[in-house]
């Protein structure tokens, strides 16, 4: 029973499981070595995607605030539509960056660094 494990990716991100994940990655041979790397290069680039979609569907409702707070104070009659604007320019950013993302780690490895279909975990 001592099969070869496939690290998880998610591993990487917990402090504690550093070390365990060094060890698994030392087991394995190259081609599953270079496959892993390749996961987590391609987890780690769809959280940087989502990480800035959030700041800048945060930045889009500042602004987006902001400019509903002039546009209530500068114009007469029932103007509070305007205040929801905001938020639909925040959930079309957020969907817009969770599409990209989900894109991103869908994606096949090339190659060079695919690991039979066996191995794969």
């Amino acid at each position: 029973m001592s099969e070869k494990r496939v690290p998880d990716v998610e591993q990487a991100l917990d402090k504690d499981k550093h070390d365990e994940l060094a060890k698994a990655i030392e087991k394995l041979d190259p081609k599953e070595a270079a496959f892993f790397l390749w996961k987590l290069e391609t987890m780690l680039r769809k959280r940087k995607i989502q990480i800035v979609g959030y700041l800048v569907a945060m930045l889009a409702w500042l602004v987006g605030m902001l400019f509903a707070l002039v546009y209530y104070g500068t114009h007469d009659g029932f103007v509070g539509w305007v205040f929801l604007l905001p938020f639909v320019v925040v959930g079309v950013i957020l969907f817009a960056f969770g599409k990209w993302s989900d894109r991103i780690g869908k994606a096949k490895p090339p190659d060079t660094v695919s690991v039979p279909v066996d191995k794969k975990r």
